[in-house]
């Protein structure tokens, strides 16, 4: 019998695939980006600022009210006027100020002779200086100065159609119905009043103080009644101006005791020195400045604006975003311990059999004033996690065991200090604020130092936060 031929059963068998370690450690460290990713995006980032020393740019320009000795005058018939002297001149009881012409008919031959003046060579001289001089000192980025100067260049060609005028006057002879109005006093002359020529210093409003709502009434025209307001005057050198001031402000000027300030005023760039004292009008601060010169510059001004020439102060500048308001306890000092290099107070505690022990708690003093400690009410024990000194904990003064119980508190502004990689709240003396940072005095009691590292936003941390960098 032929052998048979064996078949070989060959069975099949699954080999398990080996782990790619390069598969999962790639994998695992795109899990990890993943969330360290979403907590980046999920957590509000904590920005760190380095504390420099310097001076903070703030704005010493304001706008104050000016109060002057003034006299208005009236007219003592109906006529039709005719002006001989100009606004901002100096008179006296010799000076021409206006004419009046009960019928008018002097008054019109008075200014048709006016027109045809005949100015001299003499004259001439005298304009082109005046021009000459407002040529040199123009200045592009102040056309407001060019209507002054047409003012002025106005009054001189007026001075010299004056004696013209005057000429005319005894040309027509004397006529009972014309009249010749002389100043009734020395002082600067003005044709317009705003119902502030009797408000004195102690008799002004705080709606006074904005000149949003000012108004001028002019007096030149050319029929005027009896009895109407005609021209005033300025009649003392002497005047005052009220500047309204931020309580922040006033408070650091009268820390001062600041007696004189030297101004500068925008409209010429002139100088003064003032006698400078605080006074609220309504519930506001404002510097009062009293003047002994300079009035007849700016005697057709009510609202005037002027530049402290103050010395900037020097002290740490931050930024406003760091600032915060954190509340404290307080502590008598005299219930201040120090026991080697820890400061502290004695709490009263009880033990097991109920008797009163004192019982020393190392704290941390965030500030002091004449009188007291301040002391954080959310301080812990690292170790229990426990507030070492709760509200209504009684502290015993070593010495006498006098009591006190806590619970008193106060607000301290301050910043968060991250030298240490984490929060530790610093209490600042704010010396001048605007809008972007703040000056800070520096060597305070537990207070900042030049280079140190505080949080830029403060409100997004607490006390004791450790910082990652």
């Amino acid at each position: 019998m032929a052998g048979r031929r064996r078949k070989n059963k060959i069975v099949s068998v699954r080999r398990k695939r080996p782990i790619n370690i390069d598969l999962v450690f790639f994998g695992a460290v795109a899990v990890y980006i993943c969330v360290i990713c979403y907590m980046a995006m999920s957590s509000e980032h904590i920005a760190g600022y380095e504390v420099n020393a310097g001076s903070l740019s703030v704005n010493h320009t304001y706008t104050g009210l000016a109060l002057r000795e003034e006299k208005v005058y009236n007219a003592g018939t109906s006529g039709y006027v005719s002006y001989y002297a100009r606004e901002g001149e100096r008179v006296s009881g010799s000076s021409l100020i206006y004419t009046i012409d009960e019928k008018g008919e002097i008054n019109a031959l008075i200014q048709q002779n006016a027109d045809n003046v005949d100015l001299t060579d003499e004259n001439f001289s005298v304009i082109r200086s005046s021009i000459r001089s407002y040529m040199n000192e123009i200045d592009d980025l102040e056309f407001a100065k060019v209507y002054d100067f047409k003012v002025s260049l106005e009054g001189a060609v007026m001075d010299l159609m004056n004696q013209n005028m005057l000429e005319s006057l005894e040309d027509a002879g004397e006529d009972t119905m014309f009249s010749r109005i002389y100043a009734e006093n020395i002082g600067i002359l003005e044709y317009y009043t705003d119902g502030f020529e009797e408000i004195t210093v102690d008799s002004v409003t705080e709606d006074m103080l904005d000149p949003s709502g000012y108004e001028k009434q002019n007096l030149k025209k050319e029929l005027i009644q009896a009895g109407e307001q005609v021209y005033k005057l300025s009649v003392s050198e002497k005047w005052s101006l009220l500047v309204p001031l931020t309580e922040e402000e006033a408070a650091g000027f009268q820390q001062e005791e600041r007696k004189f300030m030297e101004v500068e005023f925008t409209r010429d760039h002139t100088r003064a020195w003032a006698d400078f004292s605080i006074k609220y009008v309504g519930a506001i601060p404002c510097a009062k400045l009293d003047f002994n010169n300079s009035m007849v510059r700016f005697a057709d001004l009510r609202y005037v604006e002027v530049e402290f020439l103050v010395k900037d102060e020097m002290g740490l500048k931050i930024p406003n975003t760091s600032i915060v308001e954190k509340d404290f306890y307080l502590v008598p000092k005299k219930f201040l311990v120090e026991k080697e290099d820890e400061k502290g107070f004695m709490k009263e505690v009880y033990d097991e059999n109920g008797q009163a022990e004192a019982e020393f708690v190392n704290m941390t003093l965030y500030y002091a004033d004449e009188e007291n400690y301040y002391i954080d009410p959310k301080e812990s024990d690292f170790s229990t996690g426990k507030e070492k000194i709760p509200m209504g904990t009684f502290l015993v003064e070593p010495d006498s065991q006098e009591r006190c119980q806590v619970g008193m508190s106060h607000t301290l502004q301050g910043v968060y200090n991250i030298n240490k990689g984490y929060t530790q709240f610093r209490q600042i003396n704010i010396l001048y604020q605007n809008e972007e940072f703040a000056l800070v005095e520096e060597g305070t009691s537990y207070g900042l130092t030049v280079y140190d590292r505080i949080v830029l936003n403060g409100e997004a941390v607490d006390e004791d936060e450790v910082i990652y960098r």
